[in-house]
């Protein structure tokens, strides 16, 4: 495959994402060493087939060039191993997956390697939340496309977190968005923000990979393909019509599911670390305790506290009027409850007073100058809107970082004043 084909369906796929592949997690994880030794055997042997060269050993940032760019993969090995699978979503295979399994396991081999590790963390929490909606397990595939598993990335159009959620969408499914707190990063209420939000789609479409299309392009975009396909009601039929960077999607999601599953055969090894992702403990967390305060009783650094709650803007425990769940280490946790008094007098002495932080506050706030918010009324619409404040539609997009024109009522919209 030729590197401009190849940048050009890498930018179709995850050009939205501005931050996607800067995990940050991947260091305090860890593989399994005789497994990490199988597979170096493993690839050795694949590799020399291929080049005479040698593999490189486990964990080496040396990418592993394959004849001609392309994975050694038949159709017949895909149906085969897919079958293992046992996958809730139909593996299909042909010249689209097969292009994206090629692309991704020779051009994003070292991002592979982090996100094996990272998704050891990740998935099992995933998978505990999709089991309450009965969702296909390989969902969680797509947060890998999203996000590359990073709870800190953002786009460019302002989407945040593993799943990648507008803030207008978040604020649907109740995950706060403030000064202080972006619930979009937080790893358990985003996923079952997404839960949600796919199976709503589901129960529209009856299809996964027409959800999964939506989930990219929105569910306005899924419908006009339906329409203009003759009423087809599955994602390949309707493929024709849907935007460059949707049909790619679906075929990305498969082959990421594939070799995420599959990695070993492609002389991909697992990054290797030192140290454990901590297992990490809900403590209820007076929103009066100084952040500071809590770092320094604990040892733990203010970034380290921060990593281990993404949601968290500042370094500082949100005064929200009422308690805050923070997350802690295991053995941290343990110390907070025992020195919870402390803590508690430690910070009646330091702390200074701050309003409590409320929504009006919040748009208040950061409403950019030479703006206005504007309350979205039950029966309003985009069009309707721009009428009023004398300008276009693709504005009031622009400003509000919307994809498409699906507003609903008591959502506030950046309107800027002529």
């Amino acid at each position: 495959m030729k590197k401009q084909i190849a940048f050009f369906i890498f930018t179709l796929i995850l050009g939205s994402m501005s931050n996607a592949f800067a995990i940050k997690d991947s260091s305090d994880l860890i593989i399994d060493s005789e497994r990490i030794l199988r597979i170096e055997n493993l690839s050795k042997g694949l590799y020399q087939k291929i080049h005479p060269t040698h593999c490189s050993k486990p964990g080496d940032d040396i990418k592993i060039e394959f004849a001609n760019n392309k994975m050694p993969l038949s159709e017949a090995e895909f149906i085969k191993n897919s079958r293992l699978l046992e996958s809730g979503l139909p593996m299909q295979y042909n010249a689209e997956v097969h292009k994206l399994i090629n692309y991704f396991g020779t051009s994003w081999q070292s991002k592979l390697k982090e996100m094996i590790v990272v998704s050891n963390y990740y998935f099992p929490i995933y998978e505990e939340i999709f089991d309450k909606y009965d969702m296909p397990l390989e969902m969680k595939y797509l947060s890998v496309i999203e996000s590359a598993l990073n709870p800190n990335a953002t786009s460019k159009a302002g989407a945040a977190g593993l799943w990648q959620f507008m803030h207008a969408t978040g604020k649907m499914f109740n995950l706060k968005v403030n000064n202080y707190v972006d619930e979009r990063r937080n790893v358990e209420k985003s996923t079952h923000a997404a839960c949600q939000y796919l199976k709503g789609n589901y129960a529209v479409y009856h299809d996964w990979f027409l959800v999964i299309a939506s989930y990219n392009c929105g569910p306005g975009n899924v419908n006009k393909a339906i329409r203009k396909s003759g009423g087809k009601r599955t994602f390949w039929e309707i493929y024709p019509y849907l935007p460059k960077e949707t049909q790619n999607y679906v075929p990305a999601l498969i082959a990421m599911t594939y070799l995420m599953n599959f990695y070993e055969s492609y002389c991909i090894t697992p990054s290797i670390v030192q140290t454990n992702k901590p297992r990490l403990v809900p403590v209820v967390c007076n929103s009066n305790y100084g952040y500071d305060v809590i770092c320094n009783t604990l040892d733990l650094g203010t970034e380290e506290l921060r990593s281990y709650n993404p949601e968290l803007k500042k370094t500082e425990i949100p005064n929200l009027s009422k308690e805050f769940v923070l997350k802690l280490p295991y053995e941290k946790a343990l110390m907070f409850w025992q020195l919870e008094d402390t803590i508690s007098q430690a910070s009646l002495k330091s702390k200074t007073w701050r309003a409590p932080v409320t929504e009006e506050s919040i748009y208040r706030k950061s409403t950019p100058y030479g703006s206005k918010y504007y309350k979205v009324k039950r029966g309003e619409s985009l069009p309707l809107i721009a009428k009023k404040f004398d300008c276009k539609i693709w504005q009031l997009k622009s400003w509000n970082g919307l994809k498409s024109n699906k507003i609903y009522p008591g959502q506030k919209l950046v309107v800027k004043l002529s």
